[in-house]
Formats: C-alpha cells, sequence, structure tokens
C-alpha cells in the first residue's frame, strides 16, 4: 500500500498512519463496520460484472443468430451490380434475392411466414446454416427445383417431415384487390440458427422463385454478405455513391434496428439500477469512515498539535477508506468475471434451488456470457470514483475540529 501511495505522490506518514489504521490488531465496532463495508462492495461489483456480461453474451447470441439468416443489404431498383460493389473490403459475396409474404397451409392449420429466395451465391454465404444436427442445411435447397426449406420449429409445429409436401399461399397486389396465387414445394429439409426466422422463415432457389413468377408477388434484388454485419447501415451512404440514383438500399436495421436498441437501452437501464447497489455499498464505506474519525479523535488532534497538516490528517482517513474500497471493487471484479466465465455451473446451481429451468421455452440453450475489457474498466472507474466522493466528507470532517476542545473534551 506505502509504495503504491508514493507513486501516487502521497505522503509517506500519512501513508503508514493509514497502514496502521487499517491493520490495527483492535477491533471493534468500527473494524466490523469496515468488513461489512468490504463486502456489500465485492457482492456489488460482482453482481454487476456478471449481469452485463451475461447480457453481453445474449446480445452477442441474438445479433448472430438473426443476421445469420437476414440480408446484411439488400439493393433494389438495378438489374446489375457495379464491380465496384463486389471490390468493396465490407462486402464478402453477393447474390440474387427474394422476398415475399405468404401463407403456409397444411391440414393442421396454417400460419404466415416470410418467403426467401436464394441463388448459388447466396446458398454459399450461407453455408454456416445447419440443421438440427449440425449439418450444412443449405445443399439440400439445391437437390431440386421445387425444393423449400423451414425453419425447424415450423416443421415441428405442423408435424412435417421431409418429402412431404409444401402449399404456399402467395399474395399480389392487382387493380383494386389481391389476387393470391398459390405453389407446391417439396420439404427437402430444415434449419435452425436458434432464433425468430425457425418459426417464420422458408427458403427457396431464385431461378425456382423466378420462374414461377413469384419475384411479381414479392420484391426482388441483390443481396450483399458483410465481412462485419453490424456495419451494413454504415455502409450505405458508400453504395449509394456508387449505385445509380434509382437504387433503393435497405439493411438489417430497417427491420430490427428497434429490436437491438431496445436490447441496448434495455441494458443501459440494467446497468445503471445495478450500479445502484454499488452506491448503497459506498454509502456503507461513508458510515465506516465516519465511525473511524469519530473514533480517532484524539489520535488527529495529538498530531495536529506536533505540527502534521490538516491535508496530511485529511490523507490519512481518505487513503485507509480508499484502500477498503479498492479491495472491495478488485474482489467484485474477480469474483464476477469468474462467475461470468462459469455462467452455466452458476444457473445450474440456481435451478437446482428453484427445481425449474430459467431459459425452458426459449431459443437458448445454455447460458451465453461475453466479458469486456471495457465494461471491467467502466465498472471500476464508477464504483472508484462514487467510493471516493463518499470518502471525501469524512476524511474532510477531521480538519474542521480545533485540536484544543478535542483534548480537553471527556
Amino acid at each position: 500500500m506505502q509504495k503504491q501511495a508514493r507513486r501516487l505522490g502521497f505522503p509517506p506518514a500519512a501513508t503508514w498512519i493509514a497502514r496502521r489504521y487499517l491493520f490495527a490488531r483492535r477491533h471493534g465496532y468500527a473494524a466490523f463496520v469496515n468488513w461489512v463495508s468490504f463486502a456489500g462492495l465485492a457482492l456489488g461489483v460482482m453482481i454487476l460484472t456478471t449481469v452485463v456480461s451475461v447480457m453481453n453474451g445474449f446480445d452477442r447470441e441474438l445479433v448472430g443468430r438473426l443476421l445469420s439468416a437476414s440480408p446484411h443489404l439488400i439493393v433494389r431498383g438495378v438489374a446489375e451490380l457495379p464491380a465496384q460493389v463486389d471490390a468493396l473490403p465490407e462486402v464478402l459475396a453477393a447474390g440474387r434475392h427474394y422476398r415475399g409474404e405468404g401463407l403456409l397451409l397444411h391440414r393442421y392449420g396454417s400460419t404466415a411466414l416470410t418467403v426467401m429466395g436464394v441463388d448459388a451465391a447466396g446458398g454459399e454465404a450461407l453455408a454456416h446454416i445447419e440443421d438440427e444436427d449440425g449439418m450444412p442445411a443449405l445443399p439440400r435447397l439445391f437437390e431440386g427445383p421445387t425444393t423449400v426449406l423451414l425453419g425447424n420449429r415450423l416443421a415441428e409445429t405442423f408435424g412435417m417431415s421431409i418429402g412431404d409436401p409444401v402449399v404456399l399461399t402467395m399474395a399480389s397486389a392487382q387493380g383494386g384487390g389481391v389476387e393470391p396465387r398459390m405453389e407446391r414445394f417439396v420439404l427437402a429439409g430444415t434449419f435452425a440458427v436458434g432464433a425468430e426466422p425457425d418459426s417464420t422463415l422458408a427458403l427457396v432457389r431464385y431461378d425456382d422463385a423466378l420462374a414461377r413468377g413469384l419475384t411479381s408477388h414479392g420484391l426482388a434484388g441483390w443481396r450483399l454478405f458483410l465481412a462485419e454485419p453490424l456495419a451494413a447501415p454504415a455502409l450505405v451512404p458508400k453504395l449509394e455513391s456508387i449505385l445509380p440514383d434509382e437504387a433503393r438500399i435497405t439493411s438489417w436495421a430497417d427491420r430490427y434496428g428497434g429490436l437491438f436498441r431496445a436490447v441496448k437501452i434495455e441494458k443501459a437501464m440494467m446497468f445503471v439500477l445495478l450500479l445502484l447497489i454499488v452506491a448503497l455499498a459506498a454509502f456503507n464505506v461513508v458510515s465506516c469512515q465516519a465511525m473511524l474519525v469519530n473514533e480517532k479523535r484524539a489520535d488527529a488532534a495529538i498530531l495536529s498539535t506536533m505540527g502534521a497538516s490538516r491535508s496530511l490528517l485529511a490523507t490519512v482517513f481518505f487513503l485507509q477508506g480508499a484502500a477498503v474500497a479498492a479491495a472491495g471493487v478488485g474482489s467484485g471484479l474477480a469474483l464476477g468475471v469468474v462467475t461470468a466465465l462459469h455462467a452455466d455451473a452458476a444457473i445450474a446451481a440456481v435451478e437446482g434451488l428453484l427445481g425449474a429451468s430459467i431459459i425452458d421455452g426459449t431459443y437458448f440453450r445454455s447460458i451465453p456470457s461475453e466479458v469486456q475489457i471495457g465494461d471491467l474498466v467502466l465498472i471500476a472507474l464508477l464504483s472508484l470514483g462514487l467510493c471516493a466522493a463518499a470518502l471525501l466528507r469524512p476524511a474532510l470532517r477531521v480538519t474542521a475540529e480545533d485540536p484544543a476542545d478535542v483534548l480537553h473534551s471527556p
């Protein structure tokens, strides 16, 4: 403690006295409150670190799963993409794209779904999409001209298996009304991305949709696959400068932007609410320091008569409280990181106590977690800042008393 304090420019005498107070063998109620403050800080920071890391994990999984099947960028209104678009370093691949809204008809009922058409280039870019057995799902789509892939939950809902007929009803505006059109496909397989598309998406071949005239019942264009999907909105202005004026560009943010913004707001609100726990623990440090200052009034008065400056006395009590705060925050960060890295085991223990699974009925099979250095630094700075602000008042209180009055008081 003394070496670190010297590096920060604190007087050696202040660090020595603060160390004596911190590790004194005499234990009273003030020492008990000191340990309570340490435990409160460690627990608050641990909870904050763990929850933020788990929310990072869910955010990462949500983004990865939704954007694994959804188009990153769609360009409409152009027959061919300029070569400059393919040459952009952000673009991994480009393929033909069709999207329409339809109705899946089955003897067990019907449901609305999105029909998406992809070509061979799109199939290669979507090669990461797997079926329930962990095998690539897209190759099955190109095994026949009338094949379709359905999300696994959609197929399970209607009890459909590979080889079953799939009847899709498409609709388009004709004159003053709507013209329905029924198309028959064969279920070639299912896919599972672990998100909404598993229940709402059907994949067909683009050339099949084109041959059947389905492009008049939906929107056709080009689909761009990016190396960094989250950068899609920022790439739109660059594409607008390359493409002709009649081109229309949309990104995943136009469909899922509201959802991701809601997730960010939820994360921010949760961070602020859990930071209040750390603030309450910081208030305990105030109580501890106030009791210590009251207990050491005579010592401070004697030091003052021996020539100790007011700033030296304030530094002594500030360092003593700061050491407790730093130890609590550091321990909380370490425990939080360990808990976040073993979130599955921690949740399993909680589920054992509750007798129920927390993630039943969701797309997740385990609790995702992602520890980010930036979050740890922010938590440490805010927690230490709250503690430092809480410590100033008790530390400055000792400088406001007259040594003569303290020494002559009973």
